[in-house]
Protein backbone atom coordinates (compact mmCIF):
# COMPACT_ATOMS: atom_id res chain seq x y z
CA UNK A 1 0.00 0.00 0.00
CA UNK A 2 1.28 3.88 -0.83
CA UNK A 3 1.25 6.08 1.55
CA UNK A 4 3.29 9.51 2.22
CA UNK A 5 4.87 9.43 5.32
CA UNK A 6 6.80 12.93 7.14
CA UNK A 7 10.84 12.79 7.90
CA UNK A 8 10.46 11.67 11.51
CA UNK A 9 8.31 8.53 10.74
CA UNK A 10 10.48 7.93 7.66
CA UNK A 11 14.52 7.97 9.91
CA UNK A 12 12.17 5.91 12.39
CA UNK A 13 10.54 3.32 9.76
CA UNK A 14 14.56 3.19 8.15
CA UNK A 15 16.38 3.47 11.72
CA UNK A 16 18.61 6.21 10.44
CA UNK A 17 19.32 9.71 11.92
CA UNK A 18 18.27 12.82 9.60
CA UNK A 19 21.68 13.14 7.52
CA UNK A 20 21.32 9.80 6.87
CA UNK A 21 17.77 10.19 5.59
CA UNK A 22 18.28 13.49 3.69
CA UNK A 23 21.23 11.45 1.57
CA UNK A 24 18.40 8.44 0.73
CA UNK A 25 16.15 11.05 -0.71
CA UNK A 26 18.63 12.88 -2.49
CA UNK A 27 19.79 9.63 -3.79
CA UNK A 28 16.58 9.39 -5.92
CA UNK A 29 15.32 5.99 -4.54
CA UNK A 30 12.58 7.18 -3.06
CA UNK A 31 9.99 10.09 -4.04
CA UNK A 32 9.82 13.06 -2.14
CA UNK A 33 8.01 16.43 -1.86
CA UNK A 34 8.69 19.45 0.35
CA UNK A 35 5.77 21.29 1.49
CA UNK A 36 5.16 25.56 1.74
CA UNK A 37 5.98 25.07 5.06
CA UNK A 38 9.63 23.12 4.75
CA UNK A 39 8.48 19.55 5.98
CA UNK A 40 9.19 16.73 3.77
CA UNK A 41 6.26 14.26 2.32
CA UNK A 42 8.17 10.56 1.51
CA UNK A 43 6.07 8.39 -1.21
CA UNK A 44 6.60 4.73 0.59
CA UNK A 45 5.14 1.26 -0.17
CA UNK A 46 3.28 1.04 -3.51
CA UNK A 47 4.74 -0.73 -6.63
CA UNK A 48 5.77 2.70 -8.53
CA UNK A 49 9.10 3.99 -9.28
CA UNK A 50 10.44 7.71 -8.54
CA UNK A 51 9.74 9.99 -11.64
CA UNK A 52 13.44 10.79 -11.94
CA UNK A 53 14.26 6.86 -12.33
CA UNK A 54 11.21 6.59 -15.01
CA UNK A 55 12.45 9.09 -17.01
CA UNK A 56 16.19 8.66 -17.30
CA UNK A 57 14.96 5.13 -17.92
CA UNK A 58 12.51 6.28 -21.14
CA UNK A 59 15.78 8.13 -21.69
CA UNK A 60 17.94 5.11 -22.12
CA UNK A 61 14.84 3.34 -24.25
CA UNK A 62 15.10 5.85 -26.91
CA UNK A 63 19.25 6.22 -27.07
CA UNK A 64 18.85 1.91 -27.43
CA UNK A 65 16.00 1.86 -29.96
CA UNK A 66 18.37 4.53 -32.27
CA UNK A 67 21.16 2.31 -31.86
CA UNK A 68 19.18 -0.33 -32.60
CA UNK A 69 18.12 1.29 -35.96
CA UNK A 70 21.25 1.99 -36.99
CA UNK A 71 22.92 -1.40 -36.50
CA UNK A 72 19.77 -2.98 -38.62
CA UNK A 73 20.99 0.10 -41.32
CA UNK A 74 24.27 -0.93 -41.06
CA UNK A 75 23.60 -4.79 -41.60
CA UNK A 76 21.07 -4.91 -44.33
Amino acid sequence: MEEWISLQEFMRRKKVGQEVAYQMLKSGKYEYEKTAGGRYKIKVGGDTVPRKQYEEALQRIATLETKLESVKLLVS
